[in-house]
This record gives C-alpha cells, sequence and structure tokens, in this order.
C-alpha cells in the first residue's frame, strides 16, 4: 500500500518532501504560502505511521523509508523526481541516492539538517530525554526547545507538539527513534553524482554543519552547503520563506546561483 500524501502545486518539476521524527505533512504547513505552484509539484508524504499513514504497518527502518518514498513517486507515474529528505527523513533520502535501480531517475537531492545514513546515536542522558518526548508531550516539549535552541518562545513549541500529538503514536514515535539512532545504511550510499544541496541551520544545536562536513558531505562529489540563518533545527517552520527560496533555486537551477 502507498503511502499518503499531501500534494501542492502541478508544474513541471516534481518533488517528494521526507519528513521528519516529530511530525508529519503537517509539520510543513508553514511553508505551504511560499512554495511555487506553477513550477513545481509537491509531493509531502507521511511515513507508516504518522497523519494520513497512521494505519500502516512494517518494520519503520530507513530501507523501508527509502522504498516507501519512492513507491509515492511510482504512483505518481514519476520517471524523474527531486527528494528533499528533512532530519530522519534526510536519512531515508541518503539510501534512496545510493539505489543502482533509483538514483539514475533522482535528478537532485537537497539534504536538510539531516541524520546521516550512519545515524545519530545519542550519549545516555540525551536518549532518556528522547525516549521520554515519545510518551510524554512535556518531555516532548523539551526536546523541541532544544533543537531549537530555546529560542522561540512557548507559543512556537506548543504550536510544534501539537503537530505532532496530532500525527504520530508514541510506539511509533519509539521504533523510529531507534531507527534515526542506531540504523547504519551508510555503505549503501555510493555513487549519485548529480548535484546535492546540504542544508544546516546556524542554531542546529546538534546536526550542526561541523556533523554534516564529517559524515555526509564525504558521499558526495557534488555537494553546495548552506548555512541557513535565523534557523536551528526546524527551519520549514522557522524559517519558511528563505528555506523554500533556496531549494527552489538549486532544483530550478542546477546549483550554479548558489556558487556566488
Amino acid at each position: 500500500m502507498t503511502l499518503g500524501y499531501h500534494t501542492v502545486g502541478s508544474g513541471a518539476t516534481k518533488v517528494v518532501w521526507a519528513h521528519s521524527w516529530l511530525a508529519g505533512h503537517e509539520s510543513y504547513d508553514c511553508m505551504m504560502p511560499f512554495l511555487d505552484a506553477e513550477r513545481f509539484t509537491w509531493v509531502f508524504p507521511d511515513f507508516r505511521g504518522y497523519g494520513s499513514s497512521r494505519g500502516l504497518t512494517g518494520d519503520f527502518g530507513v530501507r523501508e523509508m527509502g522504498r516507501d518514498l519512492v513507491d509515492v513517486a511510482d504512483a505518481l507515474g514519476w520517471d524523474e523526481f527531486h527528494l528533499v529528505g528533512h532530519s530522519m527523513g534526510g536519512q531515508a533520502a541518503q539510501w534512496v541516492s545510493g539505489q543502482p535501480d533509483v538514483r539514475d531517475r533522482l535528478s537532485g537531492l537537497v539534504l536538510l539538517c539531516a541524520v546521516p545514513s550512519r545515524a545519530f546515536p545519542l550519549d545516555a542522558d540525551s536518549a532518556r530525554l528522547f525516549e521520554g518526548a515519545t510518551d510524554s508531550l512535556d518531555v516532548r516539549a523539551a526536546v523541541i526547545s532544544a533543537v531549537t535552541g530555546g529560542r522561540l518562545g512557548t507559543g512556537f513549541v506548543r504550536y510544534v507538539n501539537e503537530a505532532s500529538r496530532k500525527a504520530v503514536d508514541p510506539a511509533v514515535m519509539r521504533a523510529y527513534l531507534r531507527t534515526w539512532t542506531q540504523d547504519d545504511v551508510s555503505d549503501e550510499v555510493q555513487g549519485y553524482e548529480r548535484p546535492v544541496l546540504v542544508l544546516t541551520g546556524q542554531f542546529d544545536p546538534v546536526l550542526t554543519a561541523a556533523v554534516t562536513e564529517e559524515q555526509i558531505v564525504p558521499q558526495y562529489t557534488d555537494v553546495h552547503r548552506r548555512v541557513l540563518d535565523g534557523a536551528a533545527h526546524l527551519p520549514p517552520m522557522e524559517t519558511p520563506a528563505r528555506t523554500v527560496a533556496l531549494i527552489e533555486k538549486h532544483l530550478l537551477t542546477g546549483a550554479e546561483e548558489l556558487r556566488g
């Protein structure tokens, strides 16, 4: 069964967006008004257990996530498409880019505050915090505040927390937490030679530019890096217009204009 998804636009440039751990496609509602709906077709799937895919079960692993993203493109009849992976979704996007039967169809890749393909193990204190966030909304609020640097106030935290609560159940969050902290698929990420845009948040306290430079950039031959000023780990909510502008420019120009 194909993932549920939300579509914006009907343009010739086709994009699949892979979401983060905290919530499904609704977490990108802040970006929707800024998307170019004439030149692009944007598809926002919900991974298994989230939102419109809430009834779908599985192993909730990286490979399954990646195959499900490709299945969405297949269901839409897309021979070629771009892929944007945010946080946990970025780990799945990296796996997709390394698959010999898919990478020639992948016109472009954007990794936004992405979890490395080798996973991102947490120290003991962080692991307890994130585990606690799966069951407790109060702890989840603390996580949301932490990954955005505690900069955006209680209203922002409440907004993200509510989107998360509505989108996903605790058991599913626990399964995906194990995935992005433990599933190492780095040996399967190789051979993708088209331009890759790597975006990190200026204030992201965890998946920093240094982490990205060490663990993600070496996988690719044509990498274009940008730091999103004013954002931490949730740029689609923190700086939605700027995030959209950079991604659209990269996908339309092959990153040529980003060199300057």
